[in-house]
């Protein structure tokens, strides 16, 4: 299970993307860097450099079966045809993520490889990539002289960033976290939507009250359980509240912890789950929710394509943000799924010039209707199932990356916050409990590096 998922769709790709024509791309102007050799500075022109390159390397975590891989297979094969630069695709599956590092930092790894916003510090800390800044700049070929930046929401960029700012991820897919519900199934809750915890509260009391299993979830997977007290930090925390209890033990003696804490207790002493919950293997709950078996389930934008075999025909999935707390914050997760670009890439150029093919409108519209996923194109509609989360991440005022970026400490998220959050939520622990033993084994833990 990953902390980001990469969903399959059900359906085959509907057709190739049409060809675009190379002197929409040629004779553009990029910041270059010296050391690497990529184009840039005054009069550059990444058109020569790219095809002087004459290739780029892409190695694919996709499957070669899946959606996406066929998708940017047909792109890369329109723009070879566009511009004479070969585009070669090995494909490595979920499993490339183990070799990748090494065949990078040797120097016979890739120019361009899949990424995403929740892999930007770890990949950062291993000198596996570089900023893509330059990007920006590019016009999208074939689209009235607007570049990339012109057609990536700013809220998008923000989620491809580094902490310093630089854009290291070029996204074509925005995923989130939101309580899902099914319109069709329980048709009320889509007339009220529940705003405030108090409202959800109530929900779930209502629920229970006519016998029905409220909440759906898959105990036995630690990331999803997490959720729970993710999402209770960051609305009474804030964006950098669950991150900053990795760096520092005495953040979890702020106000927030406790109370997130507390509000997991609830839901675990409210028996608002199914019975045996925390021994419920994956994907057994949310297969039941999608079966009308459970009122909601808290999972990823991938929820409604990864369910729906298991869903009735008239299934009308949606979703609401996390309720919001009195006096909290209202910050929306945006996370991000895209290409980056290697450290020792060895056709930076070329690279560079294939990804503002990557991110025209044509790909961007297969990413909704082929892959059942939010594009990063704000001028894209999700899948209907997911405009509500498109519309919460294009417009929000206050954003955080999946997880407030707190899986870069791995050893910390692994061995120390996801054991006593498992504790919290099967209800074996108090929160006060919790929130000592949460400090002490942080403080252990940065001790002993």
């Amino acid at each position: 299970m990953h902390a980001i998922r990469r969903t399959t769709a059900r359906t085959a790709l509907a057709a190739a993307i049409a060809t675009v024509m190379f002197a929409a791309g040629c004779g553009q102007k990029i910041d270059g860097d010296k050391k690497t050799g990529q184009a840039g500075g005054k009069g550059a022109d990444i058109g020569a450099a790219a095809k002087s390159e004459k290739r780029v390397d892409y190695w694919s975590t996709w499957g070669e079966s899946e959606p996406q891989a066929k998708i940017f297979k047909a792109r890369a094969t329109a723009f070879t045809k566009a511009t004479g630069i070969a585009v070669n695709i090995k494909y490595l599956g979920r499993s490339g993520n183990k070799v990748l590092p090494q065949a990078i930092t040797s120097g016979n790894g890739p120019d361009l490889f899949d990424g995403g916003s929740d892999h930007i510090a770890a990949d950062e800390a291993q000198h596996l990539t570089q900023s893509v800044d330059g990007v920006l700049k590019l016009p999208v070929p074939g689209e009235n002289g607007k570049s990339v930046s012109d057609v990536l929401p700013a809220n998008v960029l923000k989620s491809a960033q580094d902490k310093d700012g630089r854009l290291i991820v070029v996204p074509h897919t925005l995923i989130s976290t939101a309580i899902w519900y099914d319109k069709a199934r329980t048709p009320a809750i889509a007339k009220d939507k529940p705003k405030t915890w108090s409202d959800f509260l109530a929900l779930l009391d209502k629920e229970k009250a006519a016998g029905k299993t409220p909440i759906a979830q898959d105990g036995l997977v630690n990331s999803y359980n997490v959720y729970w007290f993710y999402w209770l930090m960051m609305r009474h925390g804030g964006p950098g509240s669950l991150v900053g209890l990795s760096t520092d033990a005495k953040n979890w003696d702020s106000p927030a912890v406790l109370k997130a804490a507390k509000d997991v207790a609830r839901l675990a002493k409210g028996g608002y789950f199914q019975s045996g919950y925390m021994g419920t293997k994956y994907p057994a709950a949310q297969n039941d929710w999608a079966q009308g078996k459970g009122a909601l389930n808290i999972n990823g934008t991938w929820l409604a394509a990864e369910t729906k075999p298991q869903a009735p025909a008239d299934a009308a999935p949606d979703s609401f943000p996390f309720p919001a707390v009195p006096g909290g914050h209202d910050s929306v997760e945006i996370g991000s799924l895209g290409w980056e670009l290697s450290a020792k890439a060895k056709h930076p150029n070329a690279a560079k010039l294939f990804l503002s093919y990557l991110v025209q409108k044509a790909v961007s519209e297969q990413i909704s209707r082929t892959a059942l996923n939010i594009p990063a194109r704000q001028d894209t509609p999700a899948p209907v199932a997911l405009k509500s989360a498109q519309a919460a991440m294009v417009s929000a005022k206050e954003t955080n990356t999946t997880y407030d970026g707190a899986t870069a400490n791995s050893a910390w998220w692994n061995n120390v916050l996801l054991p006593l959050d498992d504790k919290l939520l099967g209800g074996k622990i108090s929160p006060s409990a919790f929130v000592a033993e949460g400090r002490k084994k942080t403080a252990d833990a940065l001790a002993n590096g």
